[in-house]
């Protein structure tokens, strides 16, 4: 079949140019992120605008000499037109023909070769935010309301469970807000802080600011002081204390500088707005589950776009949809546990993985461009566990012989053990506060529970400690007591 064009080949549509040879595709000259089969999927339709092309044809461009299901076309063809910005019913670029195949429907031209792509934000001497991370699922919403609470208060914490997707949300809010401060928006990664009394001069290395050691605190201040910015403080949690006294100290004295934190915890200073990060949504396992409906729900969409992406190779299987779902639920749809699982798809099929999630810890795969934190599960709540008391960290681990919710009563009669019930109660609401337990209303009361990926690791701990069975006998005189 001939081509629409001639190579070298480059299509523009709306504000799109297609580069296939290049295996690139951009949007008024940003990237846009496409996994290898969806871009085969695109070319083959772009190549002949206004031509039913089959889904026979489709499925052996994207996939040749390989036998796979109708569903894996449809996957991509949902992801194609969410990546174009096509809506419900809009039929702006991609048209399905039932029966028949998908047809290309929007004016195609000739296009010019790819230049230079910009990233997300032009160079600037007015920021330092690392670039922004491509393709973010299901936070949209999150992030116009950080923004909007960053309009109207100075300082906001993004708090949520590790791995949850707080820095690439900041990092998101942040390119937004850029523009709305005439100095900037500045970015200061603390997780590699050993001394919470190198807080200021952290701050003032990421600003730029020459400053005295004996006096780093008063320099930044003086360079701050008239200054209207954004200031990003991201991985708070083990310097909180330091990072409370600063961001009071900064907001105190420099009235343009609003102040943007990601912590596991709140800063808890005077004038903070909490937002807190929950996890993404993935749909209810219901046997007759539609693989293009994964894409409906930000947890498996997540999950299916970096198995894709990581390996062309990965296709689903009739019935795997209703694994996938099993899948991103069992890990709580926190986003880096779904992409560290979406990493090993390929090498065991969906099924197997689900079989492997009771080892779910030793799940490897994170991007080497990943912090050392974010390698494995395990390491992202090591990272959690060890900046806990030493309370907290048995009161964690005792709560994780709850299977779900629990009661105040409860976590106190399960959890004190030496502690008396002030104090444990004191615990479970630092806890709560260092989203490691969640805490749901029902009713008038509260009902508490640990993630599923939280307790299998306090499960752990529990054992670790040698005070599971004691623990485990509480527990089932409390049931007893209890009558169930």
């Amino acid at each position: 079949m001939t081509p629409f064009f001639e190579q070298p080949r480059s299509f523009a549509f709306g504000p799109f140019v297609l580069n296939p040879e290049q295996q690139m595709l951009v949007e008024d000259e940003a990237p846009v992120t496409l996994g290898g089969r969806a871009f085969d999927i695109l070319t083959a339709l772009v190549e002949r605008p206004g031509v039913v092309i089959s889904k026979t044809e489709l499925i052996e461009r994207a996939w040749p000499n390989l036998t796979v299901e109708e569903a894996n076309l449809k996957v991509n063809i949902a992801a194609l037109r969410r990546a174009l910005g096509e809506k419900a019913g809009s039929l702006q670029y991609i048209a399905t023909v039932i029966g028949r195949g998908y047809r290309f429907v929007a004016p195609v031209r000739p296009g010019q070769a790819a230049g230079p792509v910009r990233e997300g934000r032009q160079p600037s001497g007015q920021s330092n935010l690392p670039p922004a991370i491509a393709g973010i699922v299901g936070r949209a919403q999150d992030i116009a309301q950080i923004r909007k609470g960053l309009e109207a208060e100075r300082v906001l914490s993004i708090v949520g469970a590790g791995g949850i997707g707080k820095t690439t949300v900041a990092v998101a809010v942040a390119e937004g807000f850029a523009a709305r401060v005439s100095d900037g928006a500045w970015f200061v990664d603390l997780a590699s802080l050993d001394d919470p009394a190198r807080l200021p001069a952290a701050i003032a290395k990421a600003l730029g600011v020459a400053a005295q050691p004996a006096t780093v605190l008063a320099d930044l201040l003086d360079h701050l002081r008239g200054r209207d910015l954004l200031l990003v403080l991201d991985n708070c949690e083990h310097v909180i204390e330091a990072a409370a006294d600063c961001a009071a100290a900064i907001l105190a004295d420099a009235p343009g500088v609003r102040i943007l934190t990601t912590s596991r915890e709140p800063l808890r200073i005077n004038g903070e707005r909490v937002y807190r990060l929950t996890p993404l949504d993935a749909p209810p396992l219901e046997e007759r589950l539609q693989p293009d409906t994964l894409l409906a729900f930000p947890a498996t969409q997540l999950f299916v776009e970096r198995a894709m992406a990581r390996n062309r190779m990965f296709h689903l299987q009739d019935g795997d949809a209703l694994v996938v779902a099993e899948i991103c639920q069992r890990l709580d749809g926190v986003a880096l546990a779904i992409e560290l699982a979406a990493n090993r798809a390929s090498a065991f099929g969906v099924h197997e993985l689900r079989s492997l999630l009771d080892g779910r810890f030793r799940l490897i795969g994170g991007l080497r461009s990943w912090p050392e934190r974010h390698q494995t599960l395990t390491a992202t709540f090591d990272w959690s566990y060890n900046l806990l008391p030493a309370d907290e960290r048995a009161v964690l681990r005792r709560l994780a012989v709850f299977p779900g919710g629990f009661s105040l009563e409860s976590a106190c009669m399960i959890a004190r053990a030496e502690c008396d019930p002030a104090k444990t109660i004191d615990d479970l609401a630092n806890l709560v506060d260092k989203s490691l337990v969640t805490a749901d209303p029902v009713g008038n009361a509260v009902s508490y529970r640990l993630l599923d990926t939280t307790r299998a690791y306090a499960l752990q701990k529990l054992v670790e400690s040698g005070e599971a069975d004691q623990v485990r006998q509480r527990y089932a005189l409390h049931l007893a007591k209890d009558g169930r």
